[in-house]
């Protein structure tokens, strides 16, 4: 095949990935269709069939493999930014997953992946366990030995500020939510300071907005958890 011509089937299975990738996150797997998908890009559904012979399926496959490598890519960088500090390290964090789509991986864990073949189920958890929670585990596996934080199982601390940082994503689209950097900074703070009081936390604002004080006004959070 021409060199311009694979090209041209590259960028084709790119934005069929691309497409795909929006109409799951925000639908799920079982609510969007081949047919859904195809309308989207203006093509015919039988075209699909030419990128991904697998169907439907097979497209997930390949769409969340690339979506987990991304954020295995973009989450180890992050890390790398914050050097040596864990607080900066877990902000990197936070602010990649909110330069992203949202992930919604508690759903695409417990309703997604359960709709396909047994195979595709097991591979798609063992790449999200390499993108997301390997990196976090060794991040805070380092910063145990730093010192910089008590003993405890990493696998724990990483799956918890994972399921937080994807929670953010129907927190922020409450009415009247603070702004999600705000939410953010409350979590690593839950994290890293706890929630006991210590004197030299003993301030009248929350840590996010005394850090950034255009976050948050003093008592927002606390309306909207008023309102429920």
């Amino acid at each position: 095949m021409h060199e311009s011509l694979m090209q041209e089937v590259r960028d084709s299975t790119q934005r069929v990935l691309d497409v795909a990738e929006q109409l799951f996150m925000e639908g799920g797997y079982n609510a969007v269709t081949l047919r859904d998908i195809a309308g989207a890009l203006g093509i015919k559904q039988a075209s699909l069939y030419y990128h991904f012979p697998g169907g439907k399926e097979q497209l997930f496959l390949v769409m969340a493999e690339r979506m987990f490598e991304r954020h295995r890519q973009g989450v180890s960088a992050a890390i790398e930014t914050g050097e040596s500090d864990l607080r900066a390290q877990l902000r990197a964090v936070a602010a990649w997953f909110g330069s992203q789509r949202p992930l919604k991986l508690m759903s695409m864990l417990h309703a997604d992946l359960t709709a396909l073949s047994p195979e595709a189920r097991e591979q798609l958890e063992q790449k999200a366990h390499a993108a997301l929670l390997q990196p976090l585990r060794e991040c805070f596996v380092r910063a145990q030995a730093r010192g910089e934080i008590r003993a405890m199982h990493p696998d724990l601390l990483a799956g918890c500020f994972l399921w937080l940082m994807d929670g953010l994503n129907y927190g922020e689209l409450r009415k009247g939510a603070p702004p999600r950097e705000a939410m953010a900074e409350e979590i690593i703070s839950l994290f890293l300071d706890g929630l006991l009081p210590r004197a030299d936390l003993m301030l009248t604002e929350p840590v996010s907005a005394r850090r950034s004080p255009h976050l948050l006004n003093n008592n927002l959070l606390d309306e909207v958890l008023e309102r429920g």
